[in-house]
């Protein structure tokens, strides 16, 4: 049927906001210098634009940079991405990044070195045929692109700062490191709230996430790895349960229950109570429906609770400013 105002603009629809992405998040963490971030590279063709961004908190002072860019005409498989103060170039495939910010507040140089294989999260999907999938609820089962990749990583190089109480310092990094490279269609404003994790203990290093989209949110899904001396191999079981968490701060602490594809189980603890610092993430433009989906980037110890070992952490948080469907109350900012 034709109707009178069929000529006329149109409210935009909710699919307006599938975006097809292709992000790079390179996680610092430095306990022994107290440095603390990530750098994240976000490029969104169909809105011809590029944001980058590096947060970093050192000794307890945040630090952030951002830019927003247009998208480059040279884009596939340039060997370097970034603006002109925040650069990541690709040096080996699978092991070796060098990642430079010279911004008006520090001057950073660092190398990204291989210490895990990288894992394609294709392989969890494979090994879990049975369970939702971070592509069906992010793209509605439309059956688009989601690749998804991690790695972790050691890091090296020297920090510079021209501002805040250290100014003129210039501290020599040593540390842990993690890549995450993803390229997909993403409904992003019908998240409605995820965990996403990398815990890297001396021996063993686990990644996994765990998100739950606005029109089903009692249906969550979950996908990770396991990196050991018996090699890189995917998880079945995941769970993710918070503890002490209140109304409009995050949880006291993270507990993550994992089996993998042999049924060996593994349990580790993240104290975000007690966690060294917390860099804020923009992962997206801000858009005139009011959508806002907050992001809080958690450095913390965490346990391998079987064997009593230490190691570190980043857990991230994020949830939707808009109310979900239920009546489950989101974690707010700390």
């Amino acid at each position: 049927m034709i109707v009178t105002h069929d000529d006329l603009p149109h409210p935009v629809p909710p699919f307006a906001y599938l975006r097809y992405k292709e992000n790079w998040f390179f996680i610092i963490i430095d306990v022994e210098h107290s440095v603390f971030g990530m750098a994240h590279f976000n490029y969104e063709p169909g809105f011809d634009r590029a944001r980058v961004s590096c947060n970093l908190m050192v000794r307890g002072e945040l630090f952030k940079y951002a830019n927003q860019i247009p998208f480059p005409e040279h884009f596939a498989f340039a060997p370097q991405i970034g603006d002109e103060r925040l650069t990541v170039r690709f040096l080996e495939p699978h092991a070796r990044f060098a990642l430079q910010l010279h911004s008006s507040d520090l001057e950073l140089d660092l190398l990204f070195e291989r210490q895990a294989p990288t894992f394609d999260y294709r392989d969890y999907d494979a090994a879990n045929p049975e369970k939702p999938s971070a592509r069906e609820l992010m793209g509605f089962a439309t059956n688009q692109l989601f690749e998804h990749q991690q790695q972790a990583m050691r890091i090296g190089g020297t920090l510079r700062l021209k501002a805040g109480s250290a100014r003129g310092e210039t501290i020599a990094m040593a540390g842990l490191g993690y890549r995450d490279h993803s390229r997909a269609m993403r409904s992003d404003n019908m998240t409605a709230r995820h965990v996403w994790t990398c815990l890297l203990f001396p021996g063993t290093v686990f990644g996994a996430m765990s998100l739950n989209n606005v029109l089903r949110p009692g249906l969550t899904s979950n996908s990770g790895y396991v990196h050991d001396a018996a090699g890189l191999r995917s998880l079945r079981d995941i769970e993710v349960l918070r503890h002490g968490e209140e109304p409009g701060q995050m949880p006291a602490q993270v507990e993550f229950r994992f089996s993998d594809v042999y049924g060996r189980t593994f349990n580790v603890m993240a104290d975000i109570a007690g966690r060294y610092g917390h860099v804020p993430l923009v992962a997206e433009a801000a858009s005139s429906s009011g959508f806002s989906y907050h992001i809080v980037e958690n450095f913390c110890p965490v346990t391998l609770l079987e064997t009593g070992e230490r190691g570190h952490a980043l857990v991230e948080m994020g949830f939707n400013s808009k109310p979900a469907v239920d009546s489950t109350p989101s974690p707010g900012l700390p």
